[in-house]
């Protein structure tokens, strides 16, 4: 008898494994599809009793069934945490392993704190400004989220001891946000990456600029990995790594130009998301591409002068207005 697929945390139908994924050598991916809003990845080491667990996840709940699932596989207990960025969800689950050693760039722990959780719990409550976005964070509880820093911070890089064996911690920021690095394991040729790499779906950027995440991505792809666990998608291999430089690519040749020339971030990304050059490449399969409207606001901030993270009202508004171009590219579609 057929047992029915879980469907993903946002109602669809999964395209690709949930859960653990062995990547061989003692290294683990937790794979949350689709990779969409808050459906985060995470990534464990293990060796001579020994782990180091790559990211928390969104909420206690998401982050416990993660856990507990790491201990049916028989993997220790994390002893440390490595936080790759600020974002909530590959933090907010901190406090369930607070008793380890939990790691960070500065950069990222200082977002921490300007991110909070309550701000999240501000976006889930306008509905009427933000039916869409409001819609989607409804499926995650941070009603008991207590936000755990890292207790140790470096820069450039951090090589740490999982049982003897090396991880290096590299620091490939700014990119996707000001503070990002991403976990090398060389004895199984597997880098973390997370939300350097967006598979299968748009990403976006709250620090950028554009030319800065492309050469996170060549310090990344210089690493040689033959296994990428992304922030956001399924696992994959350079291939996949090498079409997302070509997507940024055209961001930063058509976009960011554009931007630099006066258009509006929301003109912009609609003249370029409705243009046949868009339609003719995989990344208009791919999902959320409403994104690229936060990314060119970003753009803007950046060009104008702004430091660190899109934040407050201008993180707002971009959000906002990302909303309003991803009903009309839906509107458009269902004609």
């Amino acid at each position: 008898m057929e047992t029915e697929r879980e469907l993903t945390l946002h109602g669809e139908e999964p395209r690709y494994a949930s859960g653990w994924r062995s990547l061989g050598e003692g290294t683990w991916a937790w794979q949350q599809p689709n990779g969409r809003l808050g459906e985060s990845n995470a990534g464990l080491v293990a060796a001579g009793g020994e782990a180091l667990l790559v990211d928390t996840l969104w909420d206690l709940r998401l982050t416990r069934r993660m856990l507990e699932e790491a201990r049916a596989l028989g993997a220790p207990e994390p002893g440390i945490v490595f936080n790759t960025h600020s974002d909530g969800d590959h933090v907010w689950g901190n406090q369930l392993v607070a008793g380890g050693r939990i790691v960070s760039t500065a950069a990222a722990k200082r977002l921490m704190i300007l991110d909070p959780p309550e701000e999240m719990r501000r976006l889930q409550r306008l509905g009427r400004v933000m039916p869409g976005l409001a819609r989607q964070l409804r499926v995650f509880d941070w009603s008991e989220v207590e936000l755990t820093l890292p207790a140790e911070t470096f820069e450039g890089k951090l090589t740490v001891s999982v049982g003897g064996r090396e991880v290096e911690l590299i620091e490939v920021g700014p990119a996707h946000t000001e503070g990002d690095a991403v976990a090398w394991v060389p004895d199984a040729s597997v880098c973390f990456a997370a939300d350097i790499l967006f598979i299968g779906g748009t990403p976006i950027t709250w620090a950028g600029p554009v030319s800065a995440w492309l050469a996170a991505l060549d310090r990344v792809t210089a690493l040689g990995a033959e296994t990428y666990v992304p922030g956001h998608g399924p696992v994959c291999g350079p291939a996949e790594v090498e079409e997302l430089r070509r997507y940024l690519e055209w961001v930063r040749d058509e976009g960011a130009t554009q931007v630099e020339r006066g258009v509006a971030p929301t003109k912009a990304a609609r003249r370029m998301l409705l243009s046949d050059e868009f339609a003719a490449t995989p990344w208009a399969g791919w999902d959320d591409p409403e994104r690229l409207v936060v990314t060119l606001s970003t753009e803007r901030f950046r060009q104008r002068g702004g430091r660190g993270h899109l934040s407050g009202a201008g993180r707002t508004r971009a959000i906002l207005q990302m909303q309003r171009v991803g009903s009309a590219l839906r509107r458009r579609r269902s004609r």
